[in-house]
């Protein structure tokens, strides 16, 4: 018989409440604890046999006793199996992934969560042809130089449409050669208006009556600014009658309403030399802030009377041309 303590005696065998009066038999508890008894895990196999006494003992470290896993997952498994399930099963195991080495339990780093935020998980390059996988952190880089990657032609600025891989580009432009200068070709022509030959005839009976003269409106770029040259003979101003005056006059354009205002930036004018030293005359007319008060507003009208340039581009005297002396 035993006593559990603060309550009763019970049967050793059957292990239920024992009611009456009982008293203790200590050769008879002795005997009881020498009796031999095999492990209650014989049916999976453990072939254990010793006293009663001993089996708590022997359950503590019998490798057929299920035990619940020390990392708190909540699997039982045989004591022999504990070591493998930890190292191998676990799902609260420690580890590290494999492409960007951050630790943590197995369950959150095999999880897609991390996989979508994994910065060195290998992903498929878009690009067909190319098979190799690319960090997801070095992803954007390898767009931009990927050898499969469809481009635009070097020579698209210049109305070139065509698409190529990037590997091929090399290639591409050596077959492509004569087209590449055509097209720039084109390209320039669309250009050239920006820079205006603008010829003033009649120039010493313009002096002589001062009139006024203006050539035909010209734009600064292709969809940019329209503008005019007016050019006084006999001068404006301070330099009137001693001066040709130059001034650059805003004209009411097709692309206006797309352009900001007021204008600003610079105008050369280059008076060219007929002879053969080129000594050119040029002056440059700069619209700033401080002038923009005088174009608040777009034009409205055919041109804007009121130019803005140097009224000292060049003397008369600088005009005059001795043949004789040279």
């Amino acid at each position: 018989m035993l006593k559990k303590k603060g309550q009763g005696f019970i049967c050793p065998t059957c292990r239920s409440s024992l009611k009456g009066k009982y008293f203790k038999d200590g050769r008879v508890e002795r005997g009881i604890k020498s009796l031999k008894v095999y492990c209650t895990n014989t049916d999976s196999g453990c072939q254990w046999m010793g006293t009663i006494k001993g089996i708590d003992t022997h359950l503590n470290s019998c490798t057929y006793q299920l035990v619940p896993c020390t990392n708190g997952c909540g699997e039982k498994m045989r004591r022999s199996e504990l070591e493998t399930h930890l190292t191998d099963n676990c799902t609260k195991r420690m580890v590290t992934c494999q492409y960007c080495n951050q630790k943590g339990h197995y369950q959150l780093i095999t999880s897609s969560s991390h996989f979508d935020e994994c910065p060195d998980l290998p992903i498929k390059c878009s690009n067909d042809g190319y098979n190799e996988k690319i960090p997801r952190q070095s992803l954007s880089s390898h767009k931009e130089a990927c050898p499969k990657a469809i481009i635009r032609c070097e020579y698209n600025t210049v109305g070139w449409k065509k698409k190529i891989k990037r590997e091929e580009q090399e290639e591409h432009n050596e077959e492509s050669m004569k087209q590449h200068l055509k097209a720039a070709m084109k390209k320039i022509e669309v250009l050239l208006p920006t820079n205006q030959v603008i010829k003033l005839n009649q120039f010493t009976e313009k002096k002589e009556e001062k009139e006024e003269w203006y050539s035909p409106g010209f734009y600064t770029s292709p969809g940019g600014y329209k503008m005019s040259l007016n050019v006084d003979a006999n001068g404006n101003g301070e330099g009137e009658g001693t001066h040709v005056s130059c001034f650059i006059c805003l004209m009411a354009g097709e692309y206006d309403d797309t352009l900001e205002w007021p204008f600003q930036g610079k105008v050369t004018i280059e008076l060219l030399n007929q002879l053969e030293d080129k000594n050119h005359k040029k002056g440059v007319i700069r619209f700033r802030d401080s002038t923009a008060d005088k174009y608040k507003e777009r034009v409205r009208e055919s041109r804007n009377e009121n130019g803005w340039g140097l009224k000292l581009f060049m003397s008369h005297k600088e005009l005059k041309h001795d043949p004789v002396s040279n």
